[in-house]
């Protein structure tokens, strides 16, 4: 029986989902293991590729696309491990890192510790520090901390790049971080259930890492763990579809956990930014502010629209 079972949502990561594959057989040498790859109907024929190339790997080959949590959830009911890995198709595992967070939970089981969800350092393409590790809502310092604010705030004082930024070469407790490389126990599991599939994309771990914390659960980071995750080495560009989903799940993350009144006075700083940036894409003539233009009005417009107010609390 394996002691760990990695989970990989892949849709559309051919290439990147290869590169993963082969750096975890080739990191992964201390404990049993067992890799789950659940395709979402990638269109770049994925799944043959797992298929074809990596017969050790239990493929699921979705007819759709089912969402990241919802996919994730299909692995987690098929695995064996006592320990689960949801990891990114766009990681790379470096020097035995799965290795070491595995080593890291066993230990804190034997030593009884309520551990929750275990991460660790995440880098960029060409090892940068990633910034990952992040604190829970909270509405005066999200004013602060968007992109339209920091990037005045930062021409004025060096000192406000390093104001809301975690620590990284510190291990130590943590609120949440991003989803690419998240450890945790069958235990955990039996005692919060598996992940809401009301999030498509985005914000499920954000909400995992909370129900982790209410349930009594310590989640850790471990910055002497290194994992390469290139999707933040991508274009900032957003499509407008990714930019409002991004919006809707964070907007159902504050109803189930904060209620109306913080949900409220969040959509209204949104609306108040939102218009920020679509004025100042507006006074752009390059082709960038265009589409940068059109993604914020369709992000609006669906603010105002039926679906942007449908959102249920749990």
């Amino acid at each position: 029986m394996p002691e760990l079972s990695i989970i990989i949502v892949s849709w559309n990561t051919k290439q990147l989902l290869r590169n993963c594959l082969n750096s975890i057989y080739a990191q992964t040498k201390r404990h049993p293991f067992e890799v789950i790859v659940v395709d979402n109907q990638s269109p770049d024929e994925s799944a043959e590729m797992v298929r074809n190339e990596f017969k050790q790997v239990r493929l699921i080959a979705n007819s759709m696309n089912r969402g990241f949590a919802a996919a994730n959830n299909q692995g987690l009911a098929v695995a064996n491990g006592n320990y689960f890995l949801l990891l990114n198709p766009d990681t790379l595992v470096l020097d035995g890192a799965i290795d070491s967070l595995l080593d890291y939970a066993l230990q804190a089981s034997a030593g009884r510790m309520r551990l929750g969800i275990l991460t660790c350092k995440l880098l960029n393409g060409d090892f940068s520090l990633q910034q990952s590790v992040n604190r829970f809502f909270s509405f005066t310092r999200s004013v602060y901390e968007n992109r339209f604010f920091t990037e005045v705030s930062e021409k004025l004082s060096d000192r406000y790049k390093n104001l809301f930024k975690y620590n990284h070469d510190t291990e130590g407790t943590i609120e949440w971080a991003y989803g690419a490389v998240m450890l945790f126990s069958r235990h955990l599991v039996e005692t919060i259930g598996v992940l809401d599939e009301r999030f498509y994309i985005y914000a499920e771990e954000m909400d995992y890492f909370m129900r982790a914390r209410k349930a009594g659960f310590t989640s850790i980071f471990l910055p002497n763990v290194r994992i390469v995750h290139l999707g933040q080495s991508s274009s900032r560009q957003k499509r407008a579809s990714m930019f409002i989903e991004n919006y809707r799940s964070f907007y159902l993350f504050l109803l189930k956990h904060y209620g109306n009144l913080p949900y409220l006075a969040y959509r209204l700083r949104a609306h108040i930014y939102l218009a920020c940036w679509y004025v100042k894409y507006s006074l752009g003539t390059d082709e960038e502010s265009k589409q940068q233009k059109q993604v914020y009005k369709e992000t609006i417009r669906w603010h105002y629209s039926k679906q942007g107010w449908n959102f249920k609390r749990a």
